[in-house]
C-alpha cells in the first residue's frame, strides 16, 4: 500500500521528528563525556611553565642535575644550601616536588623559609619539563622524588637518613605517594592536595549535569586514561597515608580551601597533624600579612623537629 498524497507529508515529519530527537540524545550523551575529557585534559597537558630564578632574590644555589628513572635526559635542579647564619642542621635537606608542569624554583616562599631556617633545599623541573611528558597529577611525579632522593643520598654534604619533601596540590598528593614507596621520606609537608583523585573529579562535575555525571567521570577517566597510559586509582593519598606512619605528615591548608573537608579525613590518622592559614584560599599562604609569618614559622619547626629527631 502507497502513502496517500496528504500522508506522505506526515510520515517525512515522523521521520525528521525521530531524527532530531535521537541527535538530541546523542548530544545530551555526548557532551558530558566531552566535558570531563576536556575537564582531564586540561589538567595532564600543561605546557612547562614557572619557577623561579634564585638569583633575583639573592639566593645562594648550586646549577645541578641528576638521573631520569623515566627519561634519557638529565633532570635539571637547584642545590640551595642552608643558610649559614641559621642553627645548624646536621645536613637536613627538604625536597621541594614541582607543582604541575613548574620549572626548578617553584614555591619560592617555602624554599627561602627553608633555607633561612638552616635547612638544604632540592628544587627540581617536573617532569613535563624534562621529558615533555603529561602529568599523571602524582603518580609518576612521586616516582620522580625517588631520582631526587637517590642524587641527594651521593652528596656529602646531606644526611641521607634526614630528607622530608614538600609539595603543593598535586605536588602535595606527589609527596604523600612518595613518602608510601619511599622509606627515604622522613618527613612530608602536603599543601592543598587532594585526598583521592577520582573523588576531586565528581566533586568538579557542572551541577546542572545531574543524572548524567556519572558520563563526565567517565569521559575524565577514559581521557586520563589514554593521556597517561595510568589508572587513576593509583591517585589516592587517602588510601596510603596511612603506611608512612610513624613518618610524621603536616596538611597546610586554607580555610577557604574547597579541599578541606578531605584533608580533615587525613588528618585523622595519628601521624598527621594540620596547620590551617586563616582566610587563604589554594595556595596564597604567604599573603595575609602575620598569617605568612606563622606558616613559614609552621612548616621550618615542622622539617626541623621531623629531621633532626633522632
Amino acid at each position: 500500500m502507497t502513502a496517500t498524497p496528504a500522508a506522505a507529508p506526515r510520515v517525512r515529519l515522523g521521520y525528521v521528528l525521530r531524527a532530531v530527537i535521537a541527535a538530541a540524545a546523542g548530544v545530551l550523551l555526548i557532551l558530558p563525556l566531552a566535558l570531563g575529557a576536556a575537564f582531564m585534559v586540561s589538567l595532564i597537558a600543561s605546557p612547562c611553565d614557572g619557577g623561579f630564578d634564585p638569583t633575583r632574590v639573592d639566593l645562594p644555589f648550586e646549577d645541578v642535575n641528576f638521573p631520569s628513572s623515566e627519561f634519557d635526559r638529565p633532570t635539571p635542579a637547584y642545590f640551595i644550601p642552608a643558610d649559614p647564619a641559621a642553627a645548624p642542621a646536621n645536613g637536613a635537606t627538604v625536597i621541594i616536588a614541582p607543582t604541575g608542569a613548574a620549572r626548578r624554583g617553584d614555591r619560592i616562599g617555602s624554599i627561602l623559609a627553608y633555607h633561612r631556617a638552616g635547612l638544604h633545599v632540592l628544587s627540581y623541573n617536573s617532569r613535563i619539563c624534562v621529558g615533555g611528558a603529561v602529568n599523571t597529577l602524582g603518580d609518576r611525579e612521586a616516582d620522580q622524588v625517588g631520582d631526587a632522593l637517590a642524587y641527594l643520598a651521593a652528596r656529602a654534604d646531606v644526611d641521607a637518613a634526614r630528607i622530608g619533601v614538600h609539595g603543593f596540590s598535586a605536588g602535595g598528593a606527589a609527596a604523600i605517594l612518595a613518602a608510601a614507596r619511599f622509606d627515604g621520606v622522613r618527613a612530608v609537608v602536603a599543601e592543598g592536595g587532594y585526598e583521592d583523585f577520582p573523588a576531586q573529579v565528581d566533586a568538579s562535575a557542572p551541577a546542572n549535569l545531574g543524572v548524567l555525571s556519572p558520563l563526565f567521570r567517565f569521559g575524565a577517566q577514559t581521557a586520563y586514561r589514554l593521556g597517561t597510559g595510568s589508572d587513576w586509582s593509583r591517585l589516592s593519598p587517602i588510601s596510603v597515608i596511612a603506611s608512612i606512619a610513624p613518618r610524621p605528615v603536616l596538611l597546610v591548608y586554607g580555610t577557604m580551601e574547597t579541599g578541606l573537608a578531605g584533608a580533615q579525613r587525613m588528618r585523622a590518622v595519628s601521624h598527621a597533624e594540620m596547620h590551617l592559614v586563616e582566610g587563604a584560599s589554594h595556595g596564597n599562604y604567604l599573603d595575609f600579612g602575620a598569617e605568612s609569618d606563622e606558616y613559614a614559622a609552621r612548616i621550618t619547626a615542622f622539617m626541623r623537629a621531623a629531621l633532626l629527631s633522632g
